[in-house]
């Protein structure tokens, strides 16, 4: 199958194009939220070229956030990776309480089997490869502990999968079907070649250590508003000692109280984004995830997101 679609919010009336994007990106990739400060002024922009083993598209447009929540994941039919690469601008990938900030010629993967936000800037531009999940697992076992990491697209073997991104897009529209297959593949390989090669850390995990540390995940965003959620009622629900599974969190390049921290934050500040959690005082939705000391909150709000949660909560309303 090869096909090529373009959406364009230029081509409806203003007041009905952030509706149109929304059913554009969904159409174009999984099913997703999206949400953006100033609808009425909104302008983007897909062109996707659907091919047998991955699709490429180029997306532009004006800040606003992606979302893949839970109920979407539960209507998916097919799992798949994605990897962005930033072409101008910046965005933010978040999953599994990890962040990567991207800057233009950066990359980072992400998976539509659990949620995830993308925060996209004014005037970005990307380069999004979507592709079957197992294609990239059969090539790269530990992909799904790979996501949210921003890889380097100047140095490297990062250099390498960048320039074949952008090169192998043009040429799968002059091949024949036999020669646009093998590109196909070979640009998978490459991508699985940069992400092993730039997550060198990751790597040193063995299978069973990356399960767990996806199950340990997932079982953190389930019960964000536990205020008894710790890093010993985690051990204690996978059946391990605190210290094996702090040592597992450390090869990853982390820790699972920092884990716990930052996806408690992101939790509160998508609801200070919402529209339809300005009823809830702050307080409210701290307590909600779980923070029962609103002073510390507030700090660790702080130097988490550069402002205050009140100065947060203005910003994302406007």
């Amino acid at each position: 199958m090869d096909q090529r679609t373009r959406y364009d919010t230029e081509t409806v009336a203003a007041r009905e194009r952030f509706a149109f994007w929304r059913d554009a990106v969904c159409d174009s990739y999984v099913q997703l939220g999206c949400e953006t400060d100033k609808p009425l002024n909104f302008r983007g922009a897909i062109d996707i070229a659907r091919h047998r083993s991955l699709s490429i598209s180029r997306v532009s447009g004006l800040a606003h956030q992606v979302t893949r929540r839970r109920r979407d994941i539960r209507a998916a039919t097919e799992p798949y990776f994605l990897l962005s690469l930033q072409t101008a601008q910046t965005s933010r990938v978040s999953q599994f309480g990890q962040s990567a900030v991207l800057k233009a010629g950066d990359m980072a993967l992400y998976s539509s089997t659990e949620p995830y936000r993308l925060d996209l800037s004014d005037d970005f531009s990307q380069m999004v490869v979507q592709l079957p999940a197992q294609k990239l697992l059969d090539r790269l076992p530990n992909a799904r502990v790979l996501t949210a990491r921003r890889v380097d697209g100047s140095t490297g073997l990062g250099q390498l999968v960048r320039r074949n991104i952008l090169a192998f897009s043009e040429h799968l529209e002059a091949a024949g079907p036999v020669l646009r297959e093998m590109v196909q593949e070979t640009l998978i390989d490459l991508i699985a070649t940069g992400l092993a090669a730039e997550s060198a850390a990751a790597l040193e995990l063995s299978s069973p250590e990356q399960q767990i540390l996806l199950r340990a995940r997932a079982l953190i965003a389930e019960h964000l508003g536990r205020p008894d959620l710790d890093r010993t009622m985690v051990a204690q629900a996978l059946g391990m000692s605190v210290r094996r599974l702090n040592g597992i969190f450390a090869k990853d390049g982390g820790s699972l109280s920092r884990v716990i921290r930052h996806m408690r934050l992101e939790a509160v500040a998508r609801d200070l984004r919402d529209p339809r959690c300005q009823v809830l005082s702050i307080g409210q939705i701290a307590f909600r995830y779980g923070f029962s000391n609103l002073q510390s909150f507030s700090t660790q709000f702080r130097k988490r997101f550069g402002m205050s949660p009140r100065a947060y909560r203005r910003v994302g309303l406007l």
